[in-house]
């Protein structure tokens, strides 16, 4: 009976076809969330405040922030940006709390820069491996919001890796560009190189200029063949060649606007479509000249006191091919 049983691969057998990636498209198994480029029409984000004694577990040095984060006042930004996708037709999902600090005291009180925490692919979702001992641990709330969602792990960065998700661009479906810097090394450079290659797609080393978190703080992705970048402080060999692969890279000039309202720190909703904060008139007006539309504008003067805008803020989980519904 064992040798023609199904349980043994006898007739009865039935072969799981296909590949991972055709999983999670089909649905029912795991959630069809999924990015494979970043100029595609978001779909679906992750966003969360942390609790209130997080913010105040420290002083704004110790846990990485700029100044002192009221609460009450990182809700409202938060409910802004939320309201704000909703408009704009992306459904909102949050993040889960932290767990009980344990060995780090400090663990979560950055977790509203979501971006970092993970970096979606067609396969699921790379889970980072973060490169502050002060976020520590950040990583499992991605694990439990994927567990609840039903969104596989298609990786988790390890052994002598760091890497962040904001270090990470789908430029293409078969183009990922990632940062190396502070937040991301070559260890993890060469996992996400892994993954990428896995998915069909090369990677591209950049370089993270120093002062600058991550390589989303100096390129954007606005469409399939048009990025923008911080030209003036990035590597200009790098630039020559994002060039030099058919890409219109948009000059954006340094500025106050830049550095301290952060209109750099936009996110693509649609091909050619950004959310962007308040305070960034010139720069949309720059991106205007482009094609580039600013659909709406999101007040946040208390997330930029943690030293991050709105693309930090918001985790990405899912993109469709298409523009703004």
């Amino acid at each position: 009976m064992g040798v023609t049983a199904a349980a043994y691969h006898g007739p009865g057998w039935r072969a799981r076809p296909g590949r991972h990636e055709d999983d999670i498209a089909a649905g029912g198994n795991w959630a069809p969330f999924g990015v494979s480029r970043d100029f595609d029409r978001l779909t679906d984000v992750a966003l969360h405040c942390p609790p209130a004694a997080l913010l105040t577990a420290g002083e704004p040095d110790a846990l990485q922030h700029l100044e002192r984060l009221d609460h009450t006042a990182l809700r409202r930004d938060m409910d802004a940006l939320a309201e704000a996708y909703g408009t704009l037709g992306v459904t909102v999902h949050t993040l889960p709390a932290p767990e009980p600090p344990g060995s780090n005291p400090y663990r979560g009180a950055n977790a509203m820069y979501a971006r970092d925490l993970l970096w979606m692919t067609r396969a699921g979702a790379v889970i980072p491996r973060m490169a502050s001992a002060v976020r520590a641990g950040e990583e499992l709330q991605t694990l439990r919001l994927c567990a609840r969602l039903g969104i596989p792990v298609a990786r988790t960065v390890g052994a002598d890796g760091v890497f962040e998700g904001a270090d990470a661009h789908w430029l293409r479906s078969d183009l990922v560009a990632v940062g190396l810097g502070a937040r991301t090394n070559e260890s993890g450079a060469r996992q996400i190189a892994d993954e990428a290659g896995q998915q069909g797609a090369r990677l591209l080393r950049l370089s993270v200029p120093t002062g600058v978190q991550h390589l989303l703080g100096v390129l954007q992705v606005l469409d399939a063949d048009l990025l923008a970048a911080r030209t003036s402080i990035m590597d200009q060999a790098e630039i020559r060649h994002l060039r030099e692969l058919g890409f219109t890279v948009v000059d954006i000039p340094e500025s106050e606007e830049v550095s301290t309202h952060l209109a750099f720190n936009f996110v693509t909703v649609a091909p050619r479509a950004v959310l962007m904060p308040t305070g960034s008139r010139a720069t949309a007006d720059l991106l205007s000249r482009h094609g580039v539309e600013c659909v709406a504008r999101v007040p946040i003067p208390e997330l930029t006191k943690g030293a991050g805008g709105i693309a930090c803020a918001t985790g990405i989980l899912a993109r469709t091919p298409g523009g703004l519904r």
